[in-house]
């Protein structure tokens, strides 16, 4: 068995996806994809800490737009191959981070809900049993909230959104366990981050927002079909 993790991290050029991609490099035995919409932005980011990355592991740019499917074949062609010349049976770990929060119902959910199905079910038959689908939500998805009084900040498109997808981590969660694949599938919301996807507005910094994806990405086992953020269960 690999002693080497390989990670593959959506949206990671900047915020969230790009403080989680630094963090999983400078951790000893880990292979780390870090897609982006545009190679050079991720190739960008990289330079700006390359020198911590650990002697044992690895972070490699690719390009990914999840709305594109010509982009998503050749980033699980690029992945695929990568994997192969490294002597590496698949991938563990899928972070799908890649989010946009705007007004526009057809321009996020064509990111947050379309994207990450379509790029979830591509890079699926890569990924070993026993790994996981770790899908960076949101509270503002939590349709308890949305019952409490009084209500939290009302963002129809982005917290519908991730409604969407804590929906399809509960689904994944449970085609997982009929296939007994051990792969646990779960949401994640890593706090309120000042990130270009608020305007930077946020109250923690996506270094320290981005642990609790850097964790459960590390771990070797847990809970399937779970809201979690950094202090727990979150309810649905």
């Amino acid at each position: 068995m690999s002693t080497v993790r390989s990670i593959l991290v959506t949206g990671a050029n900047q915020g969230l996806g790009m403080n989680t991609a630094h963090q999983l490099g400078t951790s000893k035995n880990v292979l780390v994809f870090m897609g982006s919409r545009k190679l050079a932005a991720a190739e960008e980011a990289r330079a700006k800490w390359e020198s911590e990355i650990d002697p044992s592991s690895s972070v490699v740019p690719v390009q990914l737009d999840i709305t594109d499917a010509t982009s998503i074949k050749n980033a699980h062609d690029f992945i695929e191959k990568h994997l192969k010349e490294k002597n590496l049976t698949g991938l563990d770990v899928l972070i799908n981070n890649a989010a946009l929060g705007v007004p526009s119902f057809a321009e996020t959910y064509a990111v947050n809900v379309i994207g990450t199905a379509a790029i979830t079910e591509a890079i699926r038959p890569l990924m070993n049993n026993n790994g996981a689908i770790l899908n960076i939500s949101s509270t503002l998805g939590s349709l308890d909230w949305h019952t409490q009084r009084p209500p939290p900040p009302l963002f129809p498109a982005y917290s519908s959104s991730k409604s969407a997808l804590n929906s399809l981590t509960l689904q994944w969660a449970i085609e997982e366990e009929e296939k007994k694949s051990g792969i646990r599938v779960i949401s994640i919301c890593p706090g309120f981050n000042a990130t270009n996807l608020n305007n930077y507005t946020g109250t923690m910094s996506p270094s320290e927002g981005c642990q609790v994806m850097v964790k459960a990405a590390l771990a070797k086992e847990g809970k399937s079909g779970v809201f979690i953020n950094k202090d727990g269960d979150v309810k649905w």
